[in-house]
């Protein structure tokens, strides 16, 4: 299993690009062989030193139309080229009760058995002062998610396209918008003709940090100066 993420991430110009994405039967050399949405409540949590953000590692619960399981996950920075990101990530699926303080553990173990030795090294040195993630999130976000499966069999290509939505817990006015194409099988050359088919339906541009990153942004925005 490949502890690598490759993702391509644009944002639309067009709000209604992601409507006109959705119910696409094909989408350049790729047909769409299923589509589904979903609400997810992406959780985010630290230590109260702020340990993981400083190690710049994001550690995520993911809770999916509120099914008992959640997907747990740990990412580090990567490298984003053209749009196309490139990050060590594990994840777990878990009971979205678990402690945080628990699943630290079981993904640092991942990371070891799955050969991502950046995550490993990044993650003991985020709890190198003993400090644990607290149980409760510090920022949660909303996603209006939809995916469609995308396969070009004559070129052996699999990916996902994901049309998101995003609201922040607590902020009513904040909104974001993006489109992922996560890599499932072949290579960048699958990536660059789904940008190039997207980008024939409707203007969109290269997306900048990630969605934890731009609500961070947001919540300094918007906080009262002090004087």
């Amino acid at each position: 299993m490949s502890a690598i993420e490759r993702e391509l991430k644009l944002t639309p110009v067009d709000p209604e690009l992601l409507d006109r994405l959705g119910v696409l039967a094909h989408l350049g050399p790729f047909a769409v062989t299923g589509r589904h949405r979903e609400l997810q409540i992406n959780s985010f949590f630290d230590t109260k030193s702020g340990g993981l953000r400083r190690a710049r590692l994001g550690f995520r619960r993911r809770v999916i139309d509120r099914r008992p399981n959640a997907i747990w996950t740990v990412k580090a920075e990567g490298d984003l080229v053209r749009g196309i990101a490139s990050r060590p990530e594990v994840e777990v699926h878990l009971s979205r009760l678990m402690a945080p303080a628990l699943v630290i553990g079981l993904l640092r173990q991942a990371a070891r058995e799955r050969g991502a030795p950046v995550l490993t090294e990044h993650i003991g040195d985020a709890l190198s002062d003993g400090l644990l993630p607290l149980p409760k999130p510090f920022l949660e976000l909303e996603t209006d998610r939809w995916v469609l499966d995308l396969e070009a069999a004559e070129q052996g290509w699999q990916a996902e396209l994901a049309l998101d939505r995003v609201g922040l817990l607590g902020h009513a006015r904040y909104e974001d918008r993006e489109i992922e194409v996560e890599l499932k099988r072949g290579d960048d050359a699958a990536l660059d003709a789904a940008r190039a088919a997207i980008e024939a339906e409707g203007e969109v541009r290269e997306s900048h940090g990630s969605k934890l990153s731009r609500a961070l942004d947001y919540i300094d925005r918007s906080a009262p100066s002090s004087r």
